[in-house]
């Protein structure tokens, strides 16, 4: 049996962006070339970003959902702004930001303290059925470790699939190529630690 390709991302926030701003195209029938032109960025980057392999800046996001005709938040959601003395190091309840992708069934809500280039701390739910696809994905460094708090996570690494319950955890290098949905019938929380750099270095 042939595996499925898969494909690399500059990081998982990246990532599932991407996926959003080309959903959001796509629903408008847009073609990318005349989303590059109403933003004045090249077919290049466009491409580059809805494939997770270029972060936009705020300005460039904010573009890019003007054109598609849809709030930035809906792309990203930012939360509030932490108080000076705070930002880095302690981020509020409510206040953190996330990525949702109503049609795969997940939000991801980034719990550590930003900005943080080095270990980024999510908080996954997933819906039944809730999915990454078919395709094998890689992120372009580092590890995840992740911890199932309720429902079950189908993970798969390579060609091998493993079945994850509450209290199951799992760890692997993100240049793997893998997937997950949730197989259950009840919705996923799973806490997911992605670090820059394999742990322990």
């Amino acid at each position: 049996m042939n595996k499925p390709a898969s494909f690399e991302a500059r990081s998982v926030a990246d990532l599932w962006l991407g996926q959003q701003i080309r959903q959001a195209r796509k629903r408008l029938g847009m073609p990318i070339a005349s989303l590059a032109k109403q933003c004045e960025l090249s077919v290049g980057l466009i491409s580059q970003i809805e494939r997770g392999l270029s972060s936009p800046s705020v300005r460039v996001l904010r573009l890019i959902a003007d054109a598609l005709q849809v709030p930035s938040e809906t792309l990203l959601k930012f939360g509030e702004a932490p108080a000076a003395d705070e930002k880095g190091v302690v981020a509020r309840a409510g206040s953190h930001p996330s990525l949702n992708a109503p049609e795969k069934g997940i939000e991801k809500v980034i719990v550590t303290p930003q900005p943080s280039a080095g270990i980024n701390v999510y908080r996954a739910f997933i819906e039944p059925g809730g999915s990454t696809g078919e395709e094998l994905f890689t992120i372009e460094r580092g590890e995840q470790v992740g911890l199932v708090l309720q429902g079950q996570l189908e993970l798969w690494l390579d060609d091998k699939a493993f079945f994850l319950n509450p209290g199951d955890s799992f760890r692997y290098h993100s240049k793997v190529p893998h997937r997950w949905r949730n197989p259950g019938s009840a919705r996923a929380e799973v806490i997911w630690v992605v670090a820059a750099v394999p742990l322990g270095e």
